[in-house]
């Protein structure tokens, strides 16, 4: 069932005792650590009626109609930005409960926002009895897309839980989640494997030299890493951080690079914009080589950045992720943080 063998003593702590489980549990890690996947496969082991040494049978009427995507017990929230572009169609599957899908398919982009309305829904249905299962479960993924009036709201379902009920949430960023969330829930953080154990799962998907350039353009996490490479997007990152390396070196301008890539998802752009700042002030600090430098070259020798500047850059960027989800032009916010890259870097 699993092979994110890195997270197997995260498992093992965690449901050693699964009458003891907390009921809000707040599932972080770096992205690509399998966070989803440790979710569903505790989601599903929550609600087997015949559990094997700490593993879902696969068999009882609890797992099979879990793995159908029609348990009665099962609750998922997440984006339609998610539900279109996440890796996890079984998520999908039990999120279309929840949304409404005429007014989703008017829509010209995907929501990026887990609204109030969904959790009310939630709220809604778990103060009723569990169906045919001992326990209701509910995933809320990536938690940090709830906006203010979904996320007060889930508050008062975590202050009073139903009996018998568990929440699981799911952030890559735990930070931009409300304090008042993350102190009534419990933290089950992923570590992330070595490049080793990284590169062994890879190759389970695709070559040896495939796996090599995708774990460098990633931080390491070898299931983002897969993912971007069956969506075909490790050559647009290669492209995206050689543009940002031209910046620094004077060959493009701010305004121009923003348009170069305006039609990509924006939330994805941030992304990579932020690990490639942190790579670059660790490098300058003589923190060592990054990881993109294989497939990206930067000559930094006549390069100065100022550490209060790169600062700022972390900050604007942490905002943008923060109102991303709320209507905003995103030109002017790239363009905005390309300006702030190169105020950072020449001084």
């Amino acid at each position: 069932m699993r092979n994110w063998l890195w997270a197997q003593p995260t498992w093992e702590r965690t449901v050693g005792d699964l009458n003891a489980l907390h009921h809000g549990l707040l599932l972080t890690g770096a992205p690509g650590t399998a966070k989803r996947e440790f979710a569903m496969a505790l989601s599903q082991l929550l609600l087997c009626g015949e559990p094997n040494a700490a593993q879902p049978c696969g068999g009882c009427q609890n797992c099979v109609l879990f793995m159908a995507g029609t348990h009665p017990d099962f609750h998922a929230l997440t984006t339609e930005l998610e539900w279109r572009d996440g890796r996890m169609k079984l998520v999908s599957a039990y999120c279309n409960r929840y949304q409404d899908i005429a007014a989703r398919e008017k829509r010209a982009a995907p929501s990026r926002v887990i609204a109030v309305d969904y959790i009310r829904l939630l709220i809604e249905r778990f103060y009723t009895h569990a169906h045919i299962s001992a326990r209701k479960v509910a995933l809320i993924v990536p938690a940090e897309r709830m906006n203010i009036n979904a996320a007060n709201a889930l508050l008062k379902l975590l202050e009073e839980p139903p009996t018998n009920s568990i929440f699981i949430l799911v952030s890559a960023l735990p930070g931009n989640l409300p304090a008042t969330i993350r102190s009534r829930c419990v933290q089950i953080g992923l570590p992330l494997p070595t490049d080793e154990v990284a590169a062994a799962w890879l190759r389970q998907h695709m070559s040896a030299a495939e796996a090599t350039q995708a774990l460098a353009l990633t931080n390491g996490g070898p299931v983002e890493a897969g993912e971007l490479f069956a969506k075909g997007l490790l050559p647009l990152q290669t492209e995206f951080l050689q543009g940002l390396a031209e910046l620094i070196a004077g060959k493009i301008g701010a305004v121009a690079l923003a348009a170069r890539f305006k039609p990509h998802d924006f939330l994805q752009w941030l992304d990579w914009l932020h690990r490639f700042s942190c790579e670059l002030s660790k490098w300058a600090c003589g923190g060592g080589v990054p990881r993109w430098h294989a497939q990206v070259r930067l000559d930094l020798e006549h390069a100065r950045l100022s550490r209060e500047k790169m600062f700022a850059l972390y900050d604007q960027i942490g905002y943008y992720r923060k109102i991303a989800q709320e209507p905003l032009n995103e030109q002017l916010a790239m363009e905005e943080l390309m300006f702030a890259l190169q105020r950072a870097v020449r001084n």
